[in-house]
């Protein structure tokens, strides 16, 4: 196929193609609808041959029996034209010699003929004439129906064969019009469909663009302007974002409020017992109201930790890692917080890589592995499982622990939500993940059954 740099100019050549085609087959049956009605038209000529012969028999044989001259006349005439009409006869009708023939039988018959009309002008009508004459007209007549048959099976012939031609010709149409529609299909749809496949890449955020991979005018332009068009997605993406950080930023600032709140005012109220008492209180209650505002100040510092750490605008470093890798080394960092007795399995494939900032997704792993190590009890159990689904790649993080009530789910990933004890969980673990994976282009889900696992 020519190449073509435009849709329009590869679907205009398609339909010229067609309509050629149509004008091909137009042609090709004109001219076999040519070639039968001359094969009609010789047999035709043979059929006046033989119809003058058995007319001119005809009147032979009626004035023989009614000697009337008329008939004579009219037989010598029908001779006369037989003659004349032997001449247009197709010549690969028959072997020439049967033609020949059939000429010499024809001038002889009328040679008798008229020999018969001068004779009978006279009243000397020889027998010997007239056998020859019946002779001969027999003879002539049994050539005609000959050549009659022979016509009829040539004309039969070249009807057959131009059903056969015209058939061929029509499914060679019909293939060649499949080709070429076939071709001019995949030319048209290639480049669309890359352009389909390009935009389930950026959909599972492989790439952010489509490259330029036709040669098209419209396909390229489609192709700008749908990046044009990601860009300007990606451009109001970044605002919401930062909006919906300014949101969070204030529903933590509230979160912030109530929860520093709790650990000021016990260190407030520790603080005045030993103003106001110092005397008085034995050593070991002095120690033990210092020790509480020292875990409340403790307290406090994870809290704004982790605030820094969220609020902080770091460059996320996505490079492909290995997943397998990456859970044995985040086992080892959160050994320490599992139970001793706890059964943990991983179900991940060494050749599985993951794009992803290294540091930022242990630190998913790990809010993950420390929450379901806070919920199971003795002999619990933790599965880690990855694998590739839907050209993106799954993690699952189970634990056979008592699961996550229905009216908590809905609630889990927010700011400061914390099912733990006071002073057990900043509320911001699970906050965290979800900010990570969401940056990573990801979502994350739950599925919990209460008493069973989550």
């Amino acid at each position: 196929m020519p190449r073509f740099h435009s849709l329009h100019a590869k679907i205009l050549f398609g339909y010229c193609l067609l309509g050629l085609l149509f004008v091909a087959l137009i042609v090709s049956a004109l001219l076999q609808f040519r070639k039968l009605e001359t094969k009609v038209n010789e047999q035709q000529s043979v059929a006046d041959f033989h119809d003058e012969i058995r007319y001119s028999r005809r009147m032979e044989k009626n004035y023989l029996l009614y000697r009337k001259n008329g008939d004579l006349a009219e037989s010598i005439e029908r001779a006369n034209n037989a003659l004349g009409l032997i001449k247009q006869l197709p010549p690969r009708l028959s072997d020439s010699e049967v033609q020949v023939d059939a000429t010499e039988l024809l001038e002889r018959y009328r040679a008798l003929l008229i020999e018969m009309a001068n004779a009978d002008r006279f009243g000397k009508v020889s027998s010997d004439v007239t056998d020859e004459l019946l002779i001969t007209g027999s003879r002539l007549l049994s050539i005609g129906e000959k050549l009659d048959s022979e016509a009829r099976d040539l004309l039969e012939d070249a009807v057959a064969k131009h059903h056969r031609n015209l058939q061929y010709t029509i499914l060679a149409a019909i293939l060649l019009a499949i080709a070429a529609g076939v071709l001019v299909t995949r030319s048209v749809v290639k480049p669309l469909r890359t352009i389909e496949t390009s935009l389930g890449r950026v959909a599972t955020g492989e790439t952010g663009r489509l490259d330029q991979t036709a040669d098209d005018l419209e396909v390229g332009s489609l192709t700008q302007a749908i990046n044009r068009t990601l860009s300007e997605l990606d451009e109001r993406q970044k605002a919401i974002t930062r909006s919906s950080r300014l949101v969070a930023l204030g529903t933590m600032l509230s979160g912030v409020a109530h929860e520093l709140n709790n650990p000021l005012s016990n260190i407030s109220t520790s603080c005045q017992i030993l103003l106001e008492e110092h005397d008085d209180l034995p050593p070991e209650m002095c120690h033990d109201l210092l020790a509480q505002i020292d875990g409340e100040v403790l307290r406090a510092q994870r809290i704004v930790s982790t605030l820094l750490d969220f609020a902080r605008e770091k460059q996320y470093d996505r490079q492909p890692t290995p997943a397998r890798q990456l859970v044995d080394e985040v086992l080892q960092l959160t050994r320490s917080l599992t139970p001793p007795d706890a059964t943990i399995t991983t179900d991940v494939d060494e050749a599985l890589l993951v794009d992803v900032d290294r540091q930022r997704f242990q630190q998913v792993l790990i809010n993950l592995l420390q929450n379901a190590a806070d919920v199971i009890g003795p002999g619990g159990r933790i599965h880690i499982d990855a694998r590739r689904e839907n050209n993106g790649t799954r993690i699952s993080v189970a634990d056979n622990g008592p699961g996550i009530s229905p009216e908590d789910l809905p609630r889990i990933f927010d700011p400061f939500f914390s099912t733990k004890a006071v002073g057990k969980g900043t509320g911001l673990g699970l906050f965290i993940v979800h900010e990570i994976i969401d940056q990573h282009g990801g979502t994350i889900s739950v599925d919990s059954q209460p008493g069973k696992r989550t």
